[in-house]
C-alpha cells in the first residue's frame, strides 16, 4: 500500500532546496532586491512547513489511523492522541512530539517563524502590555513558553532544511526496518 503523503513530503522539501539555492538578492531594505530575498525566504519557509504537515500524516497514514484528506493531525501532539486514542504506539510520533517540546530544537525555532509570519509585528508585545495594564506589577512581564523567532536568514533556513530531511529520511529508514 502506497503512501499518499510520501509525495507531498519530497515534493515540498525539494521546492525548499531549489528556493534556497537560488541565487542571493542583496540590497537595503526597502529595495526590490531585499523584497524579492524576503520572498524567497518566506517560500522556502512555507515550503519546510508544508513538508512537515506532510510529513504528519505521512506517519498517521503509516499507522493506519484513518482520517480523511483534509482531517490530517495539525501537530504532532495531535497525531500521538489519535495514536493513543487507537491503542497505538510508535516511537517515530514520541520523537516528533519531543522534538516540538523541546524548546531548544530546531523544530521550535522553525515553528516561531512560521507563527510570526502571521501574527503581525508587536502582536506579542501588545499582549504583553494588555496583561501587564490588568496586573499593576514594577517588574517586567517576558512570556518564557513562546520562542521569539530569529529573523528568516538563508542560513537558518537551510539549516531547518537539512535537519527535516534527516528526520525524514532517518524515520523512513526505521520504519523500513520493521
Amino acid at each position: 500500500m502506497s503512501n499518499p503523503y510520501t509525495g507531498a513530503v519530497a515534493s515540498a522539501l525539494r521546492k525548499a532546496q531549489l528556493i534556497l539555492h537560488s541565487p542571493e538578492s542583496s540590497g537595503e531594505a526597502g529595495t526590490p532586491q531585499a523584497l524579492q530575498e524576503t520572498s524567497l525566504q518566506e517560500a522556502a519557509l512555507l515550503q519546510l512547513w508544508r513538508a512537515y504537515k506532510a510529513f504528519l500524516a505521512e506517519q498517521g497514514h503509516q499507522l493506519q489511523l484513518g482520517f480523511r484528506p483534509g482531517g490530517e493531525p495539525e501537530t504532532a501532539a495531535a497525531l500521538a492522541a489519535l495514536v493513543s486514542a487507537r491503542g497505538k504506539f510508535s516511537a517515530e510520533v514520541n520523537e516528533l512530539v519531543s522534538l516540538a517540546e523541546n524548546p531548544d530544537s530546531w523544530f521550535q525555532g522553525m515553528a516561531a517563524a512560521w507563527q510570526a509570519l502571521w501574527l503581525p509585528a508587536g502582536a506579542g508585545a501588545q499582549a504583553s502590555e494588555v496583561a501587564s495594564a490588568e496586573v499593576q506589577s514594577l517588574i517586567p512581564v517576558q512570556q518564557l513558553d513562546c520562542r521569539q523567532p530569529e529573523p528568516l536568514s538563508r542560513q537558518a533556513l537551510t539549516g531547518w532544511l537539512r535537519a527535516l530531511n534527516e528526520l525524514v529520511q532517518r524515520q523512513r529508514a526505521h520504519a523500513q526496518e520493521w
